[in-house]
């Protein structure tokens, strides 16, 4: 989470969403700062906020789920920046890496684990993300795919004269820019279960050579239970430890400054 006085605006930084890219632009050039956890959500803002801040623009990221989903996949096959073996990071040591993420890293290493394989194991209940307790927050919501023009956009709305464009920077290693390498007919059906629902709550299309798709009754009515079991659970059980500033991390960089 990025905020900046100057701007009056507040940066809600989603996981796998070019999050962290933004996040150091949003400090080098615009007097952005951290604030709370590297992914703390609007509702923990709220708490701590001054009513000044509360008026303050809120932008976040929204990705495609399919996307997502290979990209993580590419990061625990990769190991990108050793985060997935590094005890610093894991969550009971105040980072964001997970037992479940442990799990399915090392399902992919033992394995050797194909996309297929990874996604027909760990991704059988209909995907949602923080996105549906963030975006209603939103004043702006930049669209991933079209990340370079509502980045920009979203800076003029704070004032921003001529903004830069934002940095290519955090690139996923071996990831493969054509979907249907990962998303193989043998995998389809249960795609279409698992990401139906939010693909058409966010106006997202399934592959074009899909042709028309339906997506289950079922699904959607199980993403819909299960998301308002997640808000719950978010905003009034869930614990949000204040992340570590790890050595090298832009985020641990950034809140070592603030500290100084």
């Amino acid at each position: 989470m990025i905020i900046s006085h100057k701007y009056k605006f507040l940066f809600i930084g989603l996981p796998f969403s070019a999050s962290s890219a933004i996040s150091k632009e949003l400090h080098l050039q615009y007097k952005g700062k951290p604030y709370l956890g590297k992914h703390s959500l609007y509702h923990e803002f709220e708490k701590v906020a001054t009513k000044e801040e509360k008026e303050y623009f809120v932008f976040a990221v929204l990705r495609n789920p399919m996307e997502i989903a290979v990209t993580v996949y590419e990061k625990m096959r990769a190991n990108a920046k050793g985060n997935f073996t590094n005890y610093e990071l894991y969550k009971e040591n105040g980072g964001h890496i997970t037992k479940k993420h442990r799990e399915k890293f090392n399902f992919i290493l033992d394995n050797n684990a194909s996309f297929q394989e990874y996604f027909l194991k760990f991704h059988t209940k209909p995907y949602d993300n923080l996105s549906s307790i963030t975006l209603d927050n939103c004043d702006f919501v930049i669209r991933h795919e079209n990340i370079a023009e509502d980045y920009v956009i979203a800076l003029k709305k704070v004032g921003v004269q001529n903004p830069r464009s934002l940095p290519v920077a955090n690139k996923t290693i071996g990831k493969k820019n054509d979907l249907s390498e990962y998303y193989t007919e043998e995998i389809k059906q249960q795609a279409i279960c698992v990401f139906g629902p939010f693909l058409e709550k966010y106006n997202y299309s399934f592959p074009e050579n899909w042709g028309m798709i339906k997506v289950p009754y079922l699904s959607i009515c199980k993403f819909k239970f299960f998301g308002v079991l997640r808000k719950i659970n978010e905003k009034y059980f869930k614990t949000h430890p204040k992340q570590k500033s790890i050595k090298g991390s832009i985020y641990g960089d950034m809140q070592r400054e603030k500290a100084n």
